[in-house]
């Protein structure tokens, strides 16, 4: 089956800073994945397009906690062995980081609360996605024609994808008033071969803020996709 919808790989939250007030931390995490015992964690960001550790601790006993300060609220990342495990927004409050063989978790503060409610959400859309071939997969053993089960298939990938559609617009909309709108806005935007402004893109920026609209990378991109028309 030829046709692709965008679905968003939150691995690629890139890390970015937004001037606020000093931000104290402490993160406390938690995991049950035995290999991670000993092991060496990370908390990094970007400064200046470079990549900075900010904190580390050692896994022990399935336990690990990092305290510190930083001078803005940041979305940053913990890394093991040089990759990325998940994003992380650094803001000020007890941060609270799961990670279980059954997925990753952050937790205790109100923009990580945010993100990964949003990153539930899209996980559900995207096992649905996956339900959908399976589905496509099934019909074509049971003996259904194989162009009647792709188009069956096509039908609700289109109205998944409309569903992802207004997810991020929701999200990104809702956010205009802090760091998390422009990331997730760039995940989508990056996702395309080269600057487009999609009726999504479109529709966000209808609602925007002037702050959004004068991000640089928000900026850049339509400069770029007005190149491209």
């Amino acid at each position: 089956m030829k046709r692709k919808h965008l679905f968003l790989p939150l691995c690629m939250v890139a890390t970015s800073w937004l001037l606020t007030s000093c931000a104290s931390y402490r993160v406390e995490g938690s995991t049950s994945v035995p290999t991670l015992n000993g092991q060496k964690l990370y908390l990094k960001i970007s400064d200046q397009n470079n990549i900075i550790d900010l904190d580390s601790c050692e896994v022990i006993h399935g336990n690990f906690r990092m305290d510190g300060e930083v001078d803005s609220t940041a979305l940053g990342s913990l890394y093991l062995a040089g990759e990325s495990l998940m994003p992380i927004v650094i803001e000020r409050g007890r941060i609270k980081i799961s990670i279980e063989n059954s997925g990753l978790r952050v937790s205790g503060t109100p923009l990580n609360e945010t993100l990964y409610g949003f990153i539930h959400e899209k996980n559900l859309l995207e096992q649905r996605l996956m339900d959908v071939q399976h589905k496509q997969m099934q019909l074509i053993m049971e003996g259904t024609p194989a162009e009647e089960a792709e188009q069956m298939a096509s039908q609700e990938q289109d109205t998944l994808a409309e569903e992802m559609n207004q997810l991020i617009i929701k999200f990104v909309t809702e956010n205009f008033d802090n760091l998390l709108s422009v990331q997730i806005f760039k995940i989508y935007c990056l996702a395309f071969p080269e600057p487009t402004i999609t009726p999504t893109i479109q529709t966000i920026l209808d609602k925007a803020t002037t702050d959004f609209k004068e991000n640089e990378f928000v900026k850049e991109y339509l400069r770029l996709a007005e190149k491209e028309k």
